[in-house]
């Protein structure tokens, strides 16, 4: 096991690379519960600890025998081309596969089983994602923290979309990760695309609902309005502190009056709800 290999990773003198799944579960204490630091319904996260005393984190894609490999190498693809303040940094993959004797009950016989692995490592961030701030007045954040926050998730997804043609198709305040600057960090690129075309269609949905744009969830058409949308709930998010749209009292406070019928306004943005 060279941990070394991970360590320059992190530190800047080695670009990202394979990993070894010996090295991967060396860190993570083979992947032990204690060190689990997030979950979602298609991985675990693990906190990883080096030999100097750096920290990693190991994304451990679930269902080793059901894993996508078009989405674990697509989010491969795009991490491997991101590089920048607002997007967390990934150190590198693995994609392991062996086999597996098993003896058939009453003989001699054995079945060989297939047995994948696939994880993603990324460099630590310690202060946990933006959905544990979007809370009744945001935990006390003040508003020149939030302006930050609005402004560095923009720059992010700028650098995704403009510079690196890349739509993120899943952006939501548990893909936004804030370190102890309260920096965002935009993370868990599992159903990102490359642009090839101006605008795809896809028969599945995935996304979250309440940050889904519309014409995603009702046609499956995705583009980088797709993300635009999604920005524009989270900002509205940070800027009214409520996980849904509020009444229309408070938007009149937060956003200004602009005549609405309150129930005309329900109907409009329908979308925004997490219900």
């Amino acid at each position: 096991m060279d941990h070394e290999v991970l360590e320059h990773i992190l530190d800047g003198r080695e670009k990202p690379k394979n990993l070894s799944l010996a090295l991967l579960k060396d860190v993570t204490g083979n992947f032990s519960g204690d060190r689990e630091i997030g979950h979602g319904g298609f991985a675990i996260v693990y906190k990883g600890v080096l030999p100097n005393g750096n920290y990693v984190a190991v994304k451990r894609i679930k269902n080793s025998h059901s894993i996508n490999e078009t989405l674990f190498y697509r989010e491969v693809d795009s991490l491997l081309n991101i590089e920048h303040e607002n997007v967390v940094r990934f150190l590198g993959f693995c994609a392991s596969t062996d086999q597996i004797a098993i003896e058939k009950e009453g003989s001699k016989e054995f079945i060989y089983a297939e047995v994948r692995e696939r994880l993603l490592c990324f460099e630590y961030i310690s202060n946990g994602s933006l959905k544990n701030y979007i809370t009744d007045e945001l935990r006390g954040l003040e508003w020149n923290t939030r302006y930050e926050i609005i402004r560095g998730i923009c720059e992010g997804l700028y650098h995704l979309h403009r510079e690196k043609q890349i739509y993120h198709m899943d952006m939501k305040p548990d893909n936004i990760l804030l370190d102890n600057d309260m920096v965002p960090k935009i993370t868990d690129f599992g159903l990102s695309r490359l642009d090839e075309k101006s605008q795809t269609i896809s028969e599945d949905r995935f996304g979250s609902v309440g940050y889904c744009a519309p014409e995603y969830l009702q046609q499956g058409k995705m583009s980088f309005k797709s993300d635009m949308y999604n920005l524009g709930v989270i900002i509205i998010e940070l800027v009214t502190g409520q996980k849904a749209i509020p009444n229309n009292n408070n938007v009149r406070r937060y956003l200004g009056d602009g005549g609405t019928d309150g129930r005309k306004q329900g109907r409009k943005h329908h979308w925004f709800s997490n219900k």
